[in-house]
This record gives C-alpha cells, structure tokens and sequence, in this order.
C-alpha cells in the first residue's frame, strides 16, 4: 500500500487547487479589482501551461526517467502554489498561474503513468479518488475562510503539505523503466480519438461544474456563501466517496461508461433552472458530483483497453492532454459567458458539452478491440 498512499498524496494536493479555486475567486476578483469573468483568464491561461506541461511530460521523462520527473514536476507545482498565495496583484498571479500550470501538466501524467504500470484497476481508482478528497477538503476549508473574513491564502496549505510529504516518499516508491519510443507505433483509430475526446468533453463538464458553481450559486440565485460553498463542497466529496464507494462493485469499466455519462449530460438542465426553483439547481450540481466519480478512471481504462499495445502510450498522453485542456477550457469558456453578462447561461453550453461526452464515453464503452 505504500506506492498508492504516495500517489495519492499528490493526487490530493493537485485537486486542493482545482477544488478551491472556484470558492476563491470571488473574493480575489474583488481584492484585485477584476471582474468575475476573468476567472475565464486566468483558466485559459492554466489550461494553455497545462497543456505545454503534458505535451512535453514523455519528453522530460525519457531525458530525467519517471521518478527523477515527477520530483522535479511536483517542486514546479509547489514553487507555483506559493507564488499564487503570494502574488500582490494580478500581473503576477498570471504568471504564478503559468508556473503552477506548467508543473501541474508534467506531474498528472507522471502520475498517470507510474500508477497504470503499477496498480490494478481498483486501485487507480482509489487512488484517482485521493483528488476528489483534496478537492473536497480545500472547498470547505475555503468556504470557512471567506465566509469568516480570514485570509484566503491560508488554503494554500492544501496544495504544499501533501506534496511535500510524497516528494519526500518518491524515493522509496520501486523503480518502474520507461519503454523507448517505439518506431512501430500505428496511427490512431477512430476508436483512439473517441477516448480523447471522451477525456476533454468529461473533465470539460466536471471542471465547469466545480468551479463555477459557487458564483452561480452566489451572485446568480442569490445564495448564502455558506450554503453554496456546501454545495460545492459536497460536490467534490461524492466525486470523491462514490469513486471509493463504486469501485468496490463488480460493474465493468464499459457498464459504468454506459450509464454515467446520461446524468452527467442531464445534470446542467437541472442546474439551469436554478434561478427559478434552488433546490433543483442544487441537485443538479450534486448528480454531477455522483455521476462524475467513475467516469475518468473507465475512460482512461477503456481508452487503454481498446488501443493497440503498440499505441498504449501516445493514446494515454492524448487523453491526458486533452483532459488537461478540458479542465481548463471548460471553465475558462464560462467565464467568457460569465464576462459578458450572461452568467446564468452558463448551464446550455455545459449541457451541449456533456452531449458530447455522453457519446464519446459510450462509444468507447460499447466497442473493444481484440488484439
């Protein structure tokens, strides 16, 4: 158990800054005197580091080899949280962002890659589920924070303790060798490109979801902070529990990708008629949390299980980059939306988003390839 408990630490630390974010914005918006919508900005710019970072993960750990590499990734993602915490205006928080992004793309597929040569499928699920917990934590943290006028910045604990704690353990994780890039690697299938577009479209809703609504909550419902930041918390934790919860159940990855992506797709509607009726607006965001738990770890399972051996590895850093971008893209599209005045609109363009996931995800699931 020693490797998954390492992983997981970091997977908690990389969802702490995701899970927060979202609850924090409101408040820095205001002490850096933006708007709500550059929330937008300062995701895209996330997204665009990101994606840099993962494109560029296989290269750097072919160069520095997979443990060397995730230390060096995780000190990247710790530097770049301090500096966020620390950032005095919103020139340097941009540029704080470019650092945490760029460490934050190299070390999720570092991760990724360690944990798929390493543990079985119930474990990479619990050990995925370790994000939801950071997540979940640092939202109720925050939402302590803001609401009781203390220091945001103080939450940014979440994102250095558990990171420094398994770059600390790295050392005694076994050596896993890396394969050579193969010269015989195949073009990618119709089926492969389903599996990354599953990827994006997913972490696209679920992205979207965590961190915009506290703000639609907020200042589009008129909701109390402390019951939007609940919500939102509660969010992240049934992403989180139900990925413990679920993985104990003998479903096949292809069973789950079969019925998830349905309320995942449905979810938005009920959170669009929040401004109407709250309370349905609030269950939509929780079938998002339940619906989002299992669909990641299947669609990085089925991706895998459906590609040629010989593509494992480009389909896998496909899928990776492209959640990276979804992650990021997703929310900084509503805060485009939201920038322009249009904030309770939000939900169409996540809905017509999760259209998209919901086929590519059962696609994948109702196709295996037999090699």
């Amino acid at each position: 158990m020693f490797a998954p408990l390492t992983l997981a630490a970091m997977f908690m630390t990389l969802g702490a800054f995701d899970g927060m974010l979202g609850v924090a914005w409101p408040t820095m918006a205001e002490q850096m005197n933006r708007s709500i919508g550059d929330l937008g900005i300062l995701l895209g710019v996330y997204l665009a580091c990101s994606m840099v970072g993962s494109l560029s993960a296989d290269r750097i750990m072919q160069r520095l080899g997979l443990k060397p590499a995730m230390v060096a990734a995780s000190v990247i993602a710790v530097i770049g949280a301090l500096l966020v915490a620390v950032a005095p205006d919103w020139t340097l928080l941009l540029a704080a962002i470019v650092i945490r992004g760029l460490g934050n793309g190299v070390i999720h597929v570092c991760l990724n890659t360690y944990a798929g040569k390493t543990l079985n499928n119930r474990r990479l699920m619990m050990v995925h589920s370790a994000w939801g917990a950071g997540a979940t934590l640092a939202a109720m943290s925050m939402t302590y924070l803001v609401t009781q006028d203390l220091p945001w910045q103080w939450n940014l604990a979440w994102c250095v303790v558990p990171a420094v704690v398994a770059i600390s353990l790295y050392s005694r994780l076994p050596q896993v060798e890396l394969e050579r890039r193969q010269q015989t690697a195949l073009p990618m299938r119709r089926l492969d490109w389903m599996a990354v577009a599953a990827a994006g479209t997913y972490v696209a809703v679920e992205a979207s979801v965590g961190n915009w609504a506290f703000t639609l909550m907020t200042q589009g419902w008129q909701s109390s902070e402390v019951l939007a930041g609940s919500i939102t918390s509660s969010f992240w934790a049934l992403l989180t529990l139900c990925r413990l919860g679920l993985s104990l159940l003998p479903v096949s990855a292809g069973r789950w990708l079969s019925i998830m992506p349905i309320g995942l797709m449905l979810s938005p509607l009920l959170i669009g008629v929040g401004i109407w009726m709250p309370l349905l607006g609030m269950a939509g965001v929780i079938l998002a949390g339940v619906c989002s738990s299992v669909m990641f770890p299947n669609i990085i399972n089925r991706g895998i299980t459906n590609a040629d051996p010989r593509n494992h590895g480009k389909v896998t850093g496909y899928m990776l980059t492209t959640a990276a971008a979804g992650g990021a893209g997703g929310p900084a599209l509503m805060g485009v939306i939201a920038g322009a005045g249009a904030l309770l609109w939000i939900p169409l363009p996540i809905f017509l988003i999760g259209i998209s996931a919901a086929y590519s995800a059962r696609a994948i699931a109702t196709n295996s390839s037999i090699h």
